[in-house]
């Protein structure tokens, strides 16, 4: 079980997230949801963290981290593509648009 805080600061427009308190680095946004059964009681709960990083020549790249065991998790790890275990009881996966995802399939082919 993983304690995940999330901190809002409203002044500075932030938004910052720790898991068993080391901090995620470039953290955009979060959220957290419930599953429960037809009875309403939780089943599990759902995080997920959304984190940008700039790189040095301009370039962007969104991550989205998934609770290890989470439906998103489970369908980012049997589609195959490559997926982040940097956090601890989280699985990420780089967020693409479909231009760039059509670019890198594309590219694929041609090795």
């Amino acid at each position: 079980m993983a304690s995940v805080v999330i901190t809002v600061d409203t002044e500075n427009k932030t938004v910052a997230v720790s898991i068993d308190g080391m901090s995620v680095p470039d953290v955009e946004d979060a959220s957290v949801y419930t599953y429960r059964d037809s009875d309403g009681n939780v089943k599990s709960l759902g995080v997920s963290v959304y984190t940008v990083n700039k790189s040095e020549n301009g370039v962007t790249k969104r991550v989205s981290y998934y609770a290890e065991g989470s439906e998103q998790a489970k369908k980012a790890i049997a589609s195959g593509v490559t997926v982040y275990n940097d956090v601890k009881g989280f699985v990420g996966i780089e967020d693409q648009t479909q231009a760039a995802q059509d670019i890198d399939e594309f590219l694929s082919a041609k090795k």
